[in-house]
């Protein structure tokens, strides 16, 4: 309880003495189950924009590249697009056994970007598992990325207009 006092004490000061002109991690765009989080270090001058499906830290998108982190260890992986059954599977590149992920960079990428559904197979020890993504929204995203992810303008609020007497 004293540690949320505390908090709540420390929020109050910092809206009444320092109001950040942006928050660090701040959703700014949303199209379909994409949207884009918008992120501002080194006292503003490094902004990153990452794109996420439907919430899911594990699905990140920047202007080039749709990564998907794995729990499972992944031995190959194959893409199907826009109801396309899934071609033969490739074995991951180094850079994704690194990172323990599935990349859409490259060619995969620009079928990405331009497709309304991928379904993914990734071959486990457990088996093939199936993905799909819904990418409608997509390319949405990707131009609120490719724009730098502005900031979007508050909501003006209508001016009351007073009737005379």
């Amino acid at each position: 309880m004293r540690h949320g006092l505390a908090l709540l004490a420390f929020a109050a000061t910092t809206c009444v003495f320092a109001q950040p002109a942006e928050r660090p991690n701040q959703p700014v765009f949303r199209s379909g189950p994409w949207f884009v989080v918008r992120s501002v270090r080194d006292s503003g001058k490094v902004v990153g924009c990452t794109g996420f499906y439907r919430a899911n830290r594990h699905v990140q998108l920047s202007k080039d590249t749709l990564i998907i982190k794995t729990v499972e260890e992944v031995s190959g992986v194959a893409f199907g697009f826009d109801g396309q059954a899934p071609g033969a599977l490739r074995p991951l590149s180094s850079a994704e056994k690194e990172l323990q992920a599935i990349a859409f960079t490259g060619e995969d990428f620009a079928k990405l970007s331009r497709s309304y559904k991928v379904r993914i197979d990734a071959a486990t020890a457990q088996g093939t598992m199936r993905h799909e993504l819904e990418l409608t929204g997509l390319s949405g995203a990707l131009e609120n990325i490719d724009k730098g992810c502005p900031v979007p303008e508050a909501p003006k609020t209508p001016q009351r207009r007073r009737h005379r007497s």
